[in-house]
């Protein structure tokens, strides 16, 4: 049972200090000497009536030693970090966001003086600093952090405020407005011919592959041959998403795709079509090469290649009058800021305004359905040729409308140049950064 001891005077306060003893679980005796306030006990009644709480709690299994929560925030997130199975790239921005913002503001922080309301506070300032997106990804990692200690019983709450508990305070209406760039058919084919202008054949392709296939950048540049079946032996030419490009310490590697989203696609006629005439172009094993033949380079795709596809480049003769390098290309109008998994939304909305199934869609998106729905939804092969055949027709469609002067701009400013390359940086998978599409960001 509960009883208290007499500790120390208190001479500041003139009173006698107490402790309170309860029985642990493996049976041997605990104590306390501070409620949850971290305020000493000045009567015996308080210390015991505490530590008799704590017994309650140990009967209940909901026990949590105070000592427990002693440990500091750095001591914590090092053996956290160990504990937590992730995939590469995930690994690194968890690793990174540790190591640059949260570390450096809580690391010698005991876990159990870890406030909710010091925790917003910081929230705060982060948003002063940081963009909404990168604020996100900080809390989300602190937030799992400390759900992991909960559980462990390291500390008896989470700290980091839940979506629900951020409604406290400043009332802010719901934000309906959509960052995401997206492209009609026709504009996607207009990328894809400026993309033809720099890249040929390859680069003309590759637009209209991200764009009816809803591919992700990495899972493009981790495309190979064998991941094409272009014989239709009656369920359709198909492309095979089962890798994608990424960094694996320092160094490029293949890896499964993101979420282990692996698939097969049908290909629209018109699609399988130009990705034989691809592969008859070259002999590489990859599908979409560098202008050399060899793999692409995605550190350095964004800025040199895509942004000229998007915003356009005006072709200025040299200091020494020599032709420009790369071609004379006009913006496609309406879709400034545009990056390539934007093209991956632009499907999905022509799915979803052609009225195909829901499970079909998401199937193709190599989404996971879940729910009720999820479960008793499948997706049948009638479904998947009448996506294949529709964007067929989006195709069609596309190239039968006549050219019109009002589909190009003049080669963007370099302000529009900012706004685009600040969309890329928190969308692009680089070697040093670990960031992608959050939900899905590239």
């Amino acid at each position: 049972m509960a009883y208290a001891e007499k500790r120390g005077y208190d001479k500041k306060v003139r009173k006698w200090r107490w402790r309170g003893r309860y029985l642990k679980p493996d049976g041997t005796w605990g104590s306390v000497s501070r409620d949850d306030n971290r305020q000493p006990f000045y009567t015996e009644r308080a210390a015991r009536e505490y530590a008799a709480g704590v017994e309650t709690d140990v009967r209940r299994k909901t026990f949590i030693d105070p000592r427990s929560g002693r440990i500091t925030v750095d001591e914590w997130a090092e053996l956290w970090i160990e504990s937590v199975e992730l995939a590469n790239r995930s690994d690194k921005t968890y690793r990174q966001r540790l190591r640059s913002v949260i570390l450096p503001k809580w690391g010698p922080v005991a876990m159990a003086d870890v406030s909710e309301v010091a925790v917003k506070t910081w929230e705060k300032q982060l948003r002063t600093q940081y963009k909404p997106r990168y604020v996100k990804s900080v809390m989300s990692v602190t937030r799992v952090m400390f759900e992991d200690a909960v559980a462990s019983k390291v500390r008896a709450d989470n700290p980091v405020p839940t979506l629900k508990s951020r409604r406290r305070g400043k009332f802010q209406g719901k934000q309906h407005h959509d960052e995401t760039i997206l492209a009609t058919p026709r504009q996607a084919l207009l990328l894809a011919r400026n993309a033809e202008k720099m890249r040929g054949l390859v680069g003309y392709t590759m637009v209209l592959t991200i764009a009816y296939c809803g591919l992700r950048i990495s899972e493009i540049v981790g495309l190979r041959r064998e991941h094409l079946l272009l014989k239709d032996q009656g369920q359709g030419c198909r492309l095979l998403v089962q890798a994608q490009h990424q960094y694996v310490d320092g160094k490029p590697a293949q890896v499964d795709p993101k979420y282990g989203s692996s698939g097969s696609l049908i290909l629209p006629p018109f699609l399988a079509d130009l990705l034989r005439q691809v592969l008859e172009s070259h002999d590489a094993d990859w599908v979409f090469t560098a202008p050399k033949g060899g793999k692409l380079n995605t550190t350095s795709f964004y800025e040199e290649v895509w942004r000229l596809w998007v915003d356009g480049h005006k072709a200025v003769p040299d200091r020494l009058g020599r032709p420009s390098r790369l071609p004379d290309l006009k913006a496609v109008a309406g879709i400034e800021g545009l990056v390539p998994h934007g093209l991956r939304h632009s499907m999905k909305v022509w799915l979803d305004e052609l009225k195909h199934p829901r499970v079909a869609v998401e199937d193709r998106m190599r989404h996971v359905f879940g729910g009720v729905e999820g479960t008793y939804s499948h997706t049948t092969l009638a479904m998947e040729l009448d996506i294949a055949a529709d964007l067929q027709k989006l195709w069609e469609a596309s190239v039968a409308v006549k050219d019109h002067h009002r589909e190009w701009e003049q080669p963007r400013s370099s302000r529009a140049k900012d706004a685009t390359e600040e969309l890329i940086s928190q969308k692009s998978p680089t070697p040093e950064s670990g960031d992608e599409d959050d939900e899905e960001a590239a």
